[in-house]
């Protein structure tokens, strides 16, 4: 069986995963997008906002949730997770952080 290479990428607004042939040939797609797909996070875009000014944060358990779903998702495509030889992922989250300093 020739192996498949599994690559995740989260996002603020969703976590994606891509699963691919040793040629590079797409075998199965998949997304969650934070909002919509688990929206009892009730996120905006991702993310919470709050309590202070300018402070946002996105629930950890989120993400984990949005994986389990990706598994479930590619379970239900019939993907062979036997055929899984690596995981890969990436983060491409900017993160600003704004300090007023008294003088």
């Amino acid at each position: 069986m020739a192996p498949l290479f599994l690559g995740f990428d989260l996002s603020t607004q969703q976590l994606k995963a891509v699963l691919l042939s040793a040629d590079s040939d797409i075998v199965h797609e998949s997304a969650v997008h934070f909002d919509r797909d688990l929206a009892h996070y009730q996120t905006v875009n991702g993310a919470i906002k709050g309590p202070d000014d300018g402070e946002v944060t996105s629930p950890v358990l989120m993400w984990i949730e949005a994986i389990d779903l990706i598994f479930e998702r590619m379970k239900a495509s019939n993907v062979d997770f036997s055929a899984i030889a690596a995981v890969s992922g990436a983060g491409q989250v900017p993160v600003v952080i704004d300090i007023a300093l008294d003088q």
